[in-house]
């Protein structure tokens, strides 16, 4: 009994056409994320394989003169990461999402787990006699913890006395 040298051909097509088939419709679908908030995104696990926006910005916080150092490995954990992470002491924060976003101050903080707001910075509170102001690439905004994150930039805030 002959065998139809062509059988295989179309069985190794069809599997081909379905892997490339499967890897588009997974690099390009939605599933949802689109109706999903920045916050929702930023707090969920995710993988280098799922990024599809990478963007770093760099944080400086300073307390009463002196520099907070920001840990590393925020938002890192076994088997997955937070779509907003850091790697290293350096302040630099990484957004590895699987969709674009306005990613903000508050989400960084939220999957920190620390508060941060025009009255709060960690365990310091704005009063009479505190301030806290926030600049981005040295100039002032008063967006505070709905500062949007974006490339390149540099994000200082600042706990002072007034």
């Amino acid at each position: 009994m002959k065998t139809n040298p062509w059988k295989h051909y179309w069985i190794w097509l069809a599997g081909g056409t379905l892997i490339v088939a499967s890897v588009f419709w997974a690099t390009t679908s939605d599933t949802g994320l689109s109706k999903k908030s920045s916050r929702e995104i930023a707090l969920a696990c995710t993988n280098d394989t799922a990024t599809q926006f990478h963007i770093h910005a760099d944080l400086e916080i300073i307390d009463n003169g002196a520099a907070f150092d920001i840990p590393e490995n925020i938002g890192i954990h076994p088997g997955c990461m937070n779509a907003i992470h850091t790697h290293e002491e350096k302040g630099k924060i990484h957004v590895e999402s699987p969709i674009e976003k306005d990613f903000t101050l508050w989400d960084f903080f939220a999957v920190w787990g620390r508060p941060f707001s025009k009255d709060r910075l960690l365990d310091s509170k704005a009063d009479a006699t505190h301030s806290i102001r926030v600049t981005v690439n040295g100039r002032e905004v008063d967006t505070f913890e709905n500062t949007v994150l974006k490339d390149d930039e540099i994000i200082r805030i600042v706990y002072e006395k007034r």
